[in-house]
C-alpha cells in the first residue's frame, strides 16, 4: 500500500464530507450536516468524559441517545483521524472507528477499499496525537461545525486552495491539537504541506534552513513550503525533512532543545514464572517482579560482575552462558528501569501496560517467585488490548524469551492502546523523530547518466534493496558488479562517511569474522587474554542504530564464495524476519534486531557458481539482479564508453563476438576488460586478452583439446567480423533460352 493510496482516500473523505454533506462510508446518505455537527459538539465536546476507561467505552457513553448521523459523522472523523498514522495497527484502527459504527441501528461498514488503506499509514504521529485522541477529534468536530456555516463560495475556494484552507483551520481555538491540524493540511494537501505533526519540528526546520529561503515571510507553513519547493528544485528530489541529508541539517537544534526522550519501555513476563502465573496477582496488588528462586536480595547498584558473582555462589548450577543471560536479566529490572517508565506484560493474548510507581523492593514470599518487586500502577487491568491491535513491528517486540526486554521506540504505540492519560503533551516528546526511519533516494539521471546505466534499471534496484533489505548483483566476471554496488552505496548513503562498507567473503571466512567473536588481546600483567569484539556487521549496525536516519550499507563481495550459513549463523532469521529479535551466541543477554536502515548488496561471480547451486534459504532473503553482456543494462555500455573516451569502438564488436562465440551466459566476460585506456592500442589490447582474458577461457577448456586462439583470438575474431560483414557476392544473371539461340 503507497502513500497515494492513503492520501486518495482522504480526498474522497474531505470531498464528500466537506464539499457536501455526503459521505463515503453510505454514498447515498447525508451525513456530514450542521445538524449532526451540532449534536456531536454538544454531546463529545462540551461533555468531556475525564475518567478512567478505554477511549471506546468512553465515547460510547457520550454518543448514547445520540441521532445516527451524528454517530456516523463521528466514526468517518476518526477514520480520517487514523489515516496517516503509521505507528498504529489497522487491527486498532479498526477497533476504534467500529466502536462508534456499532451504536447505529443499522449496520453500516467501511468499503473495503477504504478499509484497506488502514493498514498502512504514512508517518509516526507521535504520543500526544495517539494518547490526546479526545482532544484532537474534538477540533475536527469544531471544524466540521463552522465549516457548514461559510458561505458555498468560500467552501469551495478553501477547498481548491491550500491557503484558504489553512486559513480555515486557523481561525478555530487549537486547544492542543496542533498535531491534528498538521496532519490534515498534508491530508487534504500533500503537495504543499509536509508530513510533520509536531510544530516544535517545523519552527526547526525552518530556522534550520533559513539561508535557502528567498523570503522569510514569519508563517512557518508557508516558509516551509516555499523550502520545500525550493530544496526540491536544487537537489532533483521530493524533499522529505525527516530523511537525511536534510534531517541532519536541523536534528541537531532538536536535541540541544531538549533530550527529546520520554519514558522508556519494559516487557516483563509473568505469565510463566516456574510454573506459575503471577499476572492476575500484578495486576491486582499493582506491581511486577522477576522470579530468581535461591538468590538472596540484591540492591541496585550492582555491577554486572558482582551480579555474576552472586549468581555463580547463589546458584552454581548455571553454566557461564546462562550466568550471561540471566545478569542482563536482572541488571535490566535492578539498574536501568526507572520509576516513571513504562511496563508491559502479556497474558495470551491480552496485553496490560501500565508505569512504574517505585523503587525495586523485597517481599519475603515463601516460594521465592515473586519476591524482587517493582509497584507499577496498571492502566488498563481491566481492558487489556490484544497483541492484533498491536501493529506487526510492535507486535514482534512481545516475542522472544528474555524475562525482560527492552521496547525501544515502540513505547508510544502501547501507552497510545492502553490510553494513559498522563503522558507528555506535544512540545515534551520528540517521537515523530527519534522513530523517524529512513528512505532511500530515487536515482537520479546525472547518476544513470555517470555509470552509463539506464536509469530504469537503477530505479528497480533500488526498489529491490528497498523493499528486501538485501540483493545481490550476480553475473559473469568483468561485469562491474563491485563497481556498480559501491557507486550505488555512495549515492544512497549521501556519500556520508564511513555509511557504507565493503567486505569480502572467501572459504575460511566465519561468523566470528564477519559479525562477532573471542580476539586476542594484551592483558595489563603482560599477558594474553581473550575479549569479545565486533566484527565489520555488527559495528555497522551499532552505527545505524546511533543514526536512524542514515542509510547504511553493507557491500559483500564474492558473497558465494564463503559458507553463508557458517558467516551468518542465527543471522540469517533477521534477514527474513527484520522486524524481530534474537538472542546472540556471544552475546544471550541483549536481544538483539537489524534496525530498518541497515543494507546488504552482495555481488556473486557466475563463472565461479551459478545461481542455480545457491542453496534456497539464502534466495528467500535476497533479491537477485543481473549484470550479463548483451542484456539491459550492460547492453551497448562498452560502445557508449569508448566513444565517451575517444577510442576504437570495433572493441566493443570484438567483444561481442567473442561472447557469441562462447556461448554461455555465465562465462561470458564483461565490458570491464575493455575500460581502461590500455584498450586504445593493438598492442595495448593484445595484452588485455592475452593476460586476462584468455586465462578464464583457458581455464573453462582446460583438458578438452580446444584450440583457444583459434576460436577466440583476435585475429580469428576479426576474421569472422569481417566474413559476417562482407557482402556476399552478387551471381551474374543467366541467360534466358531465346537470347542463348540468338
Amino acid at each position: 500500500m503507497n502513500e497515494e493510496a492513503v492520501y486518495a482516500a482522504a480526498r474522497r473523505v474531505i470531498d464528500a464530507g466537506l464539499a457536501s454533506d455526503g459521505s463515503v462510508f453510505t454514498p447515498d446518505r447525508a451525513v456530514w450536516t450542521a445538524q449532526a455537527a451540532d449534536h456531536l459538539y454538544a454531546k463529545f465536546v462540551q461533555q468531556p468524559d475525564t475518567g478512567k476507561g478505554s477511549f471506546v467505552k468512553k465515547l460510547q457513553g457520550q454518543l448514547a441517545g445520540a441521532p445516527p448521523t451524528a454517530v456516523q459523522l463521528m466514526a468517518e472523523l476518526i477514520y480520517l483521524h487514523l489515516l496517516l498514522p503509521r505507528d498504529i495497527g489497522g487491527t486498532a484502527k479498526r477497533a476504534v472507528i467500529n466502536g462508534a459504527l456499532t451504536l447505529l441501528p443499522e449496520p453500516v461498514e467501511v468499503p473495503p477499499d477504504l478499509d484497506t488503506v488502514l493498514d498502512a499509514g504514512v508517518v509516526r504521529a507521535g504520543t500526544a496525537y495517539m494518547t490526546q485522541r479526545d482532544r484532537q477529534i474534538a477540533w475536527l468536530v469544531r471544524l466540521v461545525q463552522a465549516w457548514k456555516h461559510l458561505p458555498a463560495d468560500r467552501q469551495q475556494a478553501a477547498l481548491h486552495d491550500p491557503w484558504d484552507f489553512k486559513d480555515g483551520l486557523d481561525s478555530l481555538p487549537i486547544n492542543s491539537a496542533y498535531s491534528q491540524r498538521n496532519m490534515l493540511l498534508n491530508l487534504a494537501f500533500p503537495d504543499t504541506f509536509p508530513p510533520i505533526a509536531s510544530r516544535r519540528h517545523k519552527k526547526l526546520i525552518v530556522t534550520a534552513f533559513t539561508d535557502e529561503l528567498p523570503h522569510e515571510t514569519g508563517d512557518v507553513d508557508r516558509d516551509l513550503a516555499e523550502l520545500r519547493t525550493v530544496l526540491s528544485a536544487k537537489s532533483g528530489t521530493v524533499v522529505r525533512f525527516y530523511q537525511p541529508p536534510w534531517v541532519d541539517r536541523w536534528r541537531q537544534q532538536a536535541g540541544s532543545a531538549g533530550d527529546g526522550k520520554g519514558p522508556r519501555g519494559w516487557l516483563v513476563r509473568g505469565a510463566k514464572a516456574h510454573g506459575q502465573n503471577l499476572v492476575g496477582q500484578w495486576l491486582a496488588d499493582g506491581f511486577c517482579s522477576i522470579a530468581y528462586p535461591g538468590l538472596p536480595e540484591l540492591k541496585p547498584g550492582l555491577s554486572k560482575a558482582q551480579l555474576d558473582e552472586q549468581l555463580r555462589e547463589s546458584l552454581p548450577d548455571f553454566s557461564p552462558s546462562q550466568r550471561g543471560l540471566h545478569v542482563g536479566v536482572l541488571d535490566r529490572f535492578l539498574n536501568r528501569m526507572s520509576e516513571g517508565d513504562i511496563v508491559v506484560t502479556v497474558d495470551g493474548p491480552k496485553v496490560y501496560v501500565g508505569t512504574i510507581a517505585g523503587p525495586v523492593t523485597w517481599v519475603d514470599t515463601p516460594d521465592g517467585v515473586s519476591s524482587r518487586r517493582r509497584k507499577v500502577a496498571w492502566a488498563n487491568p481491566d481492558a487489556p488490548f490484544t497483541r492484533n491491535e498491536l501493529s506487526i513491528d510492535a507486535r514482534n517486540k512481545l516475542a522472544g524469551q528474555l524475562t525482560v526486554t527492552d521496547l525501544g521506540a515502540y513505547v508510544a504505540e502501547f501507552t497510545a492502546l492502553a490510553e494513559l492519560d498522563d503522558q507528555p503533551g506535544e512540545e515534551d516528546v520528540d517521537d515523530q523523530l527519534a522513530a523517524a526511519e529512513m528512505e532511500l533516494p530515487e536515482p537520479t539521471a546525472e547518476l544513470a547518466d555517470d555509470l552509463l546505466i539506464d536509469l530504469d534499471w537503477l530505479t528497480e534496484t533500488v526498489d529491490l534493496l528497498r523493499e528486501k533489505k538485501q540483493i545481490v548483483l550476480y553475473g559473469p566476471p568483468g561485469t562491474g558488479k563491485t563497481y556498480l554496488a559501491q557507486a550505488l552505496a555512495q549515492f544512497l548513503t549521501g556519500q556520508t562517511d564511513n555509511a557504507y562498507r565493503l567486505v569480502q567473503f572467501h572459504p575460511s571466512y566465519s561468523y566470528e569474522d564477519f559479525f562477532e567473536g573471542f580476539r586476542p588481546r594484551a592483558t595489563a600483567d603482560g599477558g594474553v587474554g581473550f575479549a569479545l569484539e565486533p566484527g565489520p556487521f555488527k559495528q555497522l549496525v551499532s552505527d545505524a542504530k546511533d543514526d536512524p536516519s542514515q542509510a547504511y550499507i553493507l557491500i559483500i563481495d564474492e558473497i558465494n564464495r564463503a559458507n553463508l550459513a557458517k558467516v551468518f549463523g542465527e543471522l540469517y532469521f533477521l534477514l527474513e524476519y527484520r522486524n524481530r529479535s534474537i538472542q546472540l551466541q556471544y552475546s544471550p543477554t541483549e536481544d538483539f534486531e537489524l534496525p530498518p536502515n541497515v543494507y546488504l548488496i552482495g555481488t556473486m561471480n557466475t563463472a565461479d557458481r551459478s545461481i542455480a547451486l545457491v542453496d534456497a534459504a539464502m534466495r528467500r532473503r535476497f533479491y537477485f539482479q543481473s549484470l550479463f553482456p548483451g542484456e539491459t543494462p550492460l547492453d551497448g555500455l562498452l560502445s557508449k564508453w569508448l566513444e565517451a573516451h575517444n577510442l576504437p569502438a570495433d572493441r566493443a564488436d570484438l567483444l561481442d563476438e567473442l561472447n557469441r562465440v562462447i556461448g554461455d551466459r555465465d562465462a561470458a566476460v564483461g565490458p570491464s576488460y575493455l575500460m581502461t585506456p590500455q584498450a586504445a592500442t593493438d598492442k595495448g589490447l593484445a595484452r588485455i586478452w592475452k593476460n586476462a582474458i584468455m586465462p578464464l577461457l583457458e581455464e573453462r577448456h582446460l583438458g578438452d583439446g580446444v584450440d583457444i586462439n583459434l576460436r577466440y583470438g583476435i585475429d580469428a575474431l576479426r576474421k569472422r567480423l569481417k566474413q559476417s560483414t562482407t557482402p556476399a557476392a552478387v551471381p551474374a544473371p543467366r541467360e534466358e533460352a531465346g537470347d542463348m539461340a540468338q
